[in-house]
């Protein structure tokens, strides 16, 4: 007896859906190309619950009649190529044929629709894959798709599904990404009957660029346009000095179908040259076009991938397409600079680049009001000691002849504070001590008590140098924030020292970036920052972290934006890697100038913390030199 068995339509239905079928966001997607290929001009998007509720398509394409509308539920059945050359030579969105059975199997899904020729139209209706009805039904011309209850009868799939608001930016990013490719058509996405996107048709890129990702973004491209015998290559891409720390904002567009391609990637980087810094991205919407012959899409059903036949000489000619845009805007905005105009010295390497994160970036403080000290000193015999001590103990550094540094470790102790009420010798503000080294003064600004954690000052305004009485101590100024601002996103702590603005900044951003922020702006309030939605492109910063410059926070608000939507999700305790980078762009940085009141609410902070030693990407926040290492090093001992 055979055990191999053919399978029945309806599971090999629910088989495809697993690869075609990812999320809401990829029915969006499907059902909105196959408006695209049935030539309309105008396509509505409505949401409800974030897709598992309802997602309708609606649009006035060619329709269909009675027998496509039946015919196009079966597998494989597609309008969009009829022989084995045709493969070679794609220029529709579908073609594979899978979209539909595969959504329907999944879904209760029903389909208006009328060709324009016709009196009439046809309503089919199909639910988890097993047809119910065919109907005649008064509709306008085009086609009408809703899909209800998604995933309806496979729970497991469900369960795997993100946060509402994390399946809503997706929806919302694959409708911008396809109305970029395709300015001449009108879109329109409703969620929850409120509308998040409303493009009108035009010839020009810049107004649906402006309209999708806002007004300081577009403003900040310059053109492209570049052609080779093979390839075309037009769009836009920013300016030198904007940049953004990861490339979701790099949108990539090969025959007009959205792609992700690591040659094309390669060549934007190359392009941008040596100026660019590491771990920094140019915002881009470029548009590829060269004959289907050189591009495979036909490389995963998400049709997201692709493969091209000569990717050294694509990444090239990207390089070149950038790289003459990028000069052209630097000898228009000074024309008295002379700028040789020529192809870069280095040709883009065969291999992929992995790129680094730049973790750290330059930035100085606003100056703070007058200080009072808070004061740090031990508990009297017997007593326990303060969680303060708890750190300096663990972060000692005693000496070995053989060179290893070893990093004690104590029990958690008890984390009594006692704060002093002693008046103060009053000393000029921000007194920073001179470089290399800070020496000791009468001067000098500290934290009295008699056995307490005595600052003198800061070296390189990077480290923290404070004394106590068996050594000196060293803070790490931007890990130690780090540090707190990381276990203050963990616990979601909403008591971040922040400071208000008498003048709130305005942003421009893109639609599913002012969408996340609506519904997780607790992610910002614990990092210290006050955002408001204020228009549809438009959102209000009332408040940044207390040691953060004003000038410079709306920059650094848009990177801790994209380190926490890269993918566009965000789901707590699993992203922790995207809350230290978080931490990490809102603490305060390395030469960041420190006065002794914001240097005292740090340490406070700090000693406040679960684990202090180190920050989340693993340096240490604080060193102790023991008074016998100290002399060992001088020969004394």
């Amino acid at each position: 007896m055979s055990i191999i068995k053919v399978l029945p339509d309806h599971v090999s239905n629910k088989i495809a859906a697993g690869e075609v079928i990812e999320r809401p966001a990829s029915v969006v997607k499907e059902l909105v190309e196959n408006a695209l290929d049935a030539h309309a001009k105008r396509i509505a998007v409505r949401i409800e619950r974030a897709g598992q509720r309802l997602i309708s398509v609606s649009d006035d394409g060619d329709g269909m009649d009675p027998d496509d509308a039946i015919l196009c539920f079966e597998a494989h059945a597609t309008s969009k190529i009829a022989t084995e050359e045709d493969i070679l030579h794609i220029s529709s969105f579908g073609f594979r044929g899978e979209a539909m059975p595969s959504i329907a199997s999944v879904s209760r899904m029903t389909v208006r629709t009328r060709r324009r020729d016709s009196q009439e139209g046809v309503q089919v209706t199909v639910h988890g894959g097993i047809m119910q009805d065919s109907l005649p039904v008064g509709c306008a011309p085009g086609t009408e798709t809703t899909v209800r209850d998604l995933f309806y009868n496979i729970p497991a799939r469900k369960k795997f599904l993100k946060s509402n608001s994390t399946e809503e930016r997706h929806i919302t990013e694959i409708v911008s990404l396809i109305s970029l490719a395709h300015p001449d058509i009108a879109f329109e996405l409703t969620m929850d009957n409120r509308k998040i996107i409303s493009s009108g048709a035009g010839e020009d890129l810049m107004p649906r660029i402006r309209d999708i990702y806002g007004r300081d973004l577009a403003d900040a491209m310059i053109r492209v346009e570049h052609e080779t015998e093979r390839i075309r290559i037009k769009g836009y891409i920013t300016k030198r000095g904007v940049t953004r720390p990861t490339r979701q904002d790099q949108r990539i567009f090969v025959n007009d179908r959205p792609v992700e391609s690591l040659p094309i990637y390669r060549g934007i980087k190359e392009g941008c040259g040596p100026m660019l810094d590491k771990g920094r991205y140019h915002p881009a919407v470029l548009f590829l076009y060269l004959d289907p012959a050189l591009v495979d899409i036909n490389v995963h059903p998400a049709k997201r991938e692709v493969r091209f036949r000569n990717e050294f000489e694509l990444a090239i000619t990207v390089r070149d397409a950038v790289a003459e845009a990028l000069s052209s805007a630097v000898r228009n905005d000074n024309p008295f600079l002379a700028r040789p105009v020529g192809e870069p010295a280095q040709a883009p390497s065969a291999e992929p680049e992995k790129d680094e994160e730049e973790k750290t970036a330059v930035a100085t403080p606003p100056s703070a009001p007058a200080f009072r000290p808070r004061m740090f000193q031990p508990p009297q015999t017997g007593a326990p000691r303060t969680s303060f001590d708890r750190i300096l103990l663990a972060a000692k550094v005693d000496y070995r002849p053989i060179g290893v540094l070893q990093v004690r470790t104590v029990p958690d102790l008890f984390r009594d504070r006692e704060d002093h009420a002693e008046p103060v010798r009053e000393t000029p503000q921000n007194y920073i001590a001179p470089s290399p080294a800070t020496v000791p003064s009468p001067d000098m600004r500290h934290f009295p008590g008699r056995e307490g954690l005595n600052v003198l000052g800061f070296f390189e305004n990077s480290y923290i140098i404070a004394t106590m009485k068996d050594g000196i101590v060293l803070i790490d100024q931007h890990a130690a924030h780090e540090r707190v601002l990381y276990e203050k996103l963990l616990k979601k702590n909403k008591d971040t020292l922040s400071q208000k603005l008498l003048i709130p900044i305005t942003l421009d951003l893109s639609r599913a970036e002012c969408l996340f922020i609506e519904k997780n702006h607790e992610i910002f309030e614990t990092l210290g920052f006050e955002v408001d939605t204020f228009g549809e492109n438009t959102v209000k910063l009332n408040a940044i972290p207390a040691a953060m410059r004003q000038d410079n926070a709306g920059g650094v608000f848009q990177d801790i934006l994209a380190e926490i939507t890269e993918d566009g999700t965000f789901s707590g305790r699993t992203d922790a890697a995207k809350l230290a980078q978080a931490a990490c762009k809102a603490a305060v940085k390395a030469h960041d100038k420190l006065n002794m009141e914001e240097c005292s609410a740090l340490l406070e902070q700090m000693s406040q913390c679960d684990l202090p030693f180190c920050c989340p990407h693993g340096r240490p926040t604080v060193i102790n030199l023991s008074r016998n290492e100290i002399e060992r090093r001088f020969g004394r001992r």
